[in-house]
């Protein structure tokens, strides 16, 4: 663990727990920047990712520098998540016009929930009990936010919206499965995961555009620019931020501060776009954030003693390590997460 120790080598006045909230609010303007955008879905998730890269490379170019190249498997597992954030990106995209932008980021951050039955079936990490008896608690709370209890909610399709937005949650969860297998491996690459994650999720964006819209070029300037800021803050900075903080951070701490991204994006959805949610949804919204919340919580503080242990034991105790790199929306995606998106 000698190799990530990086605080030295750049004395930082901002700590780490203010770089992963500034991380987790910088992608939780990704919906509403989507929205302002107005492209099709593979048109938005390409542009997303391939001008994201640009910003990435010089860091890339720094770490490659100081670490050396990252061997085979770190790239493989950097591709593989790729493909599943790709996925992700285009089916949250569609999701956020059925759904609204804000609440189509708390569906999306459901892969905190995901995220552990993954471990339980490929790593064999046992679920607590509490995680098992807060799951009707989670649905009914999500059925609540899709819009599926009460009046008419924002979205001109909530019901599918709903579906979408849990899809691309499972996405992120692979995401965030790769992810983590990279950085228990070589935990000195925090930009390299990032820069292949977004080179292969732009792969799947422009196949899934060839079989359905294509990708559009013609955009006019209010289009590339908010597409520009999506790169810029949610899928490069945003991850940076988080991807620095967190290996300084107490693992309960930093899914706490993850959260921020749905509170954010709920936020200026209403602000920036006027999606008044019901108060059905509200209230949905605001279970799903508690429990998430506290379900990472508690995951999270037994696996603190064994943070150094290996890649398959405590370190793997709970949705943290793989917010790590993406909720998101995504982290490094870190980690929606968040993103993704």
């Amino acid at each position: 663990m000698e190799a990530v120790a990086p605080s030295p080598r750049t004395p930082q006045r901002v700590g780490p727990a203010a770089l992963v909230a500034l991380g987790a609010l910088a992608l939780s303007a990704s919906s509403v920047l989507i929205s302002l955008a107005g492209t099709d879905t593979a048109t938005t998730a390409f542009w997303r990712c391939t001008l994201a890269l640009p910003a990435l490379a010089p860091f890339l170019a720094a770490e490659v520098r100081r670490h050396g190249r990252p061997d085979a498997r770190t790239i493989t597992a950097g591709l593989l998540g790729g493909a599943f954030l790709g996925l992700d990106f285009v089916l949250w995209n569609v999701s956020i016009a059925d759904v609204g932008a804000g609440i189509a980021t708390v569906l999306v951050n459901m892969q905190v929930v995901f995220f552990p039955f993954a471990m339980r079936l490929l790593g064999g990490v046992r679920l607590a009990r509490r995680f098992v008896l807060a799951l009707p608690v989670l649905l009914a709370a999500v059925a609540l936010t899709g819009g599926v209890i009460g009046p008419e909610p924002v979205g001109r399709d909530p019901l599918r919206g709903t579906g979408l937005a849990l899809a691309a949650a499972l996405g992120y969860t692979g995401y965030l499965y790769f992810a983590r297998r990279s950085t228990v491996r070589a935990p000195q690459y925090s930009v390299a995961p990032v820069f292949l994650a977004s080179t292969s999720a732009a792969l799947v964006a422009a196949v899934t555009g060839a079989a359905t819209t294509g990708v559009r070029v013609d955009l006019d300037a209010r289009a590339w620019t908010a597409l520009a800021l999506v790169a810029l803050s949610g899928q490069a900075l945003g991850w940076l931020l988080i991807s620095r903080g967190l290996p300084r951070l107490a693992p309960a701490a930093s899914s706490t501060l993850l959260l921020l991204q749905p509170v954010g994006a709920e936020v200026l959805a209403v602000v920036v776009l006027g999606e008044i949610p019901t108060g059905f949804q509200v209230a949905g919204s605001a279970i799903v954030l508690a429990a998430v919340w506290a379900l990472s919580r508690k995951e999270a503080a037994p696996a603190e003693p064994g943070h150094d242990r290996g890649p398959d034991q405590g370190s793997d105790h709970g949705p943290d390590q793989g917010s790590d790199q993406g909720s998101g929306r995504e982290s490094g995606p870190a980690p929606r997460a968040s993103a993704v998106e």
